[in-house]
């Protein structure tokens, strides 16, 4: 594949500005940036953290799951491998996912990170599906699912241990 300023610029959004070139563990690094990120707002614009943060994150969300879909189309060309370690974009949007709605703290940013880094791994169905899917849109998908699923895990875990706290303070 040429190297074009289109390609260039597919590979630097794919690699998350180069972050996918970590020699080691590229996709935990990528998906550590997403937490960082989310970490950051809520510790430096906690004025955002309202109902309507909410819609900010769904939209970003959205914005980056059509945009790694579209800059890792092409990537078996680009990198040469079904889906490259370069491309970490995917495992960004799938962290944003895990914490869409969650209430933010050390341990939910931590739980959260973990369970997204574990079902991204593992790859239980039908997590392992998206990823047959074509191109930009199977590299992503399998990340969206894992996303999802450490978003519920997360939201269940949450409730199970309000409801154990609150059985112990009763």
């Amino acid at each position: 594949m040429k190297n074009t300023p289109v390609n260039w610029i597919k590979k630097i959004a794919s690699s998350l500005l180069f972050i996918g070139y970590f020699p080691i563990a590229s996709g935990t690094v990528g998906s550590a940036a997403a937490a960082g990120l989310v970490w950051l707002i809520h510790i430096k614009a906690p004025h955002l953290l309202s109902p309507s943060l909410y819609n900010y994150h769904l939209i970003l969300i959205a914005a980056v799951v059509l945009i790694a879909m579209i800059v890792s189309s092409g990537a078996k060309e680009m990198f040469g491998a079904d889906d490259p370690r370069q491309v970490v974009i995917d495992e960004f949007a799938g962290q944003l996912i895990t914490f869409f709605m969650i209430p933010l703290t050390w341990r939910t940013l931590l739980l959260g990170f973990l369970l997204f880094r574990f079902f991204d791994i593992i790859k239980p169905f039908p997590v392992h599906e998206m990823e047959e899917l074509e191109g930009g849109v199977g590299i992503t998908m399998d990340d969206v699912a894992a996303g999802v699923y450490a978003n519920i895990s997360l939201f269940v875990l949450m409730a199970g241990y309000q409801c154990v706290r609150g059985l112990l303070n009763a």
